[in-house]
């Protein structure tokens, strides 16, 4: 069970990338993503809570709040992607263990 402040700093977190995506000017991206988070949100939340990566996604998106304030655009886009391919592979992995856990109680039934 997660405090009201791991909460309320996941939704920040969640924020933060809507923000990064409208301040980029990009209404496409912006849009795009709201939606992915919408719809995905749980899985995030679960991967940030249940693989306790949280302290990670932190630290990543303050490295990439500084690269955008100093105007390190360069340095911002390759952080983010890093952060993007490392949620990514992780929601991936709990995909594959709700599936893999699905085919044993299938099974095991």
């Amino acid at each position: 069970m997660t405090t009201f402040r791991t909460e309320q700093e996941l939704e920040v977190g969640i924020d933060l990338h809507r923000v990064i995506a409208e301040i980029s000017g990009n209404a496409m991206l912006h849009g795009m993503l709201c939606g992915i988070l919408d719809k995905c949100q749980h899985y995030v939340w679960t991967e940030l809570l249940w693989l306790d990566e949280w302290k990670i996604a932190r630290n990543e998106h303050a490295e990439i709040v500084e690269a955008i304030c100093a105007g390190d655009a360069a340095r911002a886009g390759t952080l983010a992607r890093a952060h993007v391919r490392g949620s990514r592979d992780n929601v991936l992995r709990l995909l594959q263990a709700k599936s893999d856990y699905q085919s044993f109680l299938a099974k095991a039934s």
